[in-house]
């Protein structure tokens, strides 16, 4: 690693950790170049990287600031939808439960091996036209970081949560689609009969340097609305 590397990768190791948050300030050009051993020029070479990614913002005079939420996000609306009339329809969002998990599926495999995980799960009315159940794992130290959040922070935009309260913005999502028989208790909320088969939709969002932030599932059940995705 180069120390434009090494200094630039410190940072963003700090930002991510919460010990710099949205809107602080750094050290000094300075400072940064003593705590790293570093030249004041290579300290600003990764200074500039960083502004450049929109993970911090440079001012004249002022200094150099944590953006926080307002680094360059990816389009992270997918449960955004029209009705055939072309009027966009609100998400009703309920929180069903909040729950600390040691088991492991695939939100293990991809948050890698954990102590433990909280999954949050939701039901989302979509208009009034259809029903999802969202479950939504995160690292338990990552949820203790939000420092219990209440209910209505969690019934709404969870990753807008995770960038503004964490600094840890979704840059990146891959997404799955399947035909399968959802879990028991999910099929029962979404009106499934006996062996019928539900939509799946998994998400799994990356945060920065591509590290796995979230694991996520939505389901639905049949539905005869011609519906479109927002973007």
């Amino acid at each position: 690693m180069t120390k434009l590397e090494r200094v630039s990768e410190s940072i963003t190791r700090r930002i991510e950790s919460g010990a710099l948050r949205e809107g602080d300030r750094l050290p000094s050009e300075e400072q940064l170049a003593v705590q790293h051993r570093v030249s004041v020029g290579t300290v600003q070479k990764a200074l500039a990287r960083l502004a450049n990614s929109g993970l911090v913002t440079r001012e004249h005079g002022r200094g150099t600031f944590v953006t926080g939420s307002r680094v360059r996000t990816s389009d992270v609306s997918y449960l955004r939808f029209r009705d055939a009339a072309g009027q966009e329809l609100p998400n009703f969002i309920h929180l069903r439960s909040v729950k600390r998990l040691k088991s492991r599926g695939p939100w293990s495999d991809f948050l890698g091996d954990e102590p433990a995980y909280v999954r949050i799960e939701r039901r989302i009315s979509v208009g009034g036209k259809m029903d999802l159940h969202s479950a939504f794992w995160l690292r338990e130290a990552e949820f203790a970081r939000l420092n219990g959040k209440d209910r209505g922070a969690l019934e709404k935009n969870l990753r807008v949560l995770l960038g503004q309260k964490l600094s840890l913005p979704t840059l990146r999502v891959d997404q799955w689609i399947r035909f399968e028989r959802p879990p028991q208790a999910v099929a029962r909320m979404l009106g499934l009969g006996k062996d019928q088969l539900g939509f799946v939709m998994e998400m799994r969002g990356y945060t920065l340097r591509d590290r796995p932030l979230y694991y996520q599932r939505v389901c639905a059940g049949p539905f005869a609305q011609n519906l479109e995705i927002v973007r």
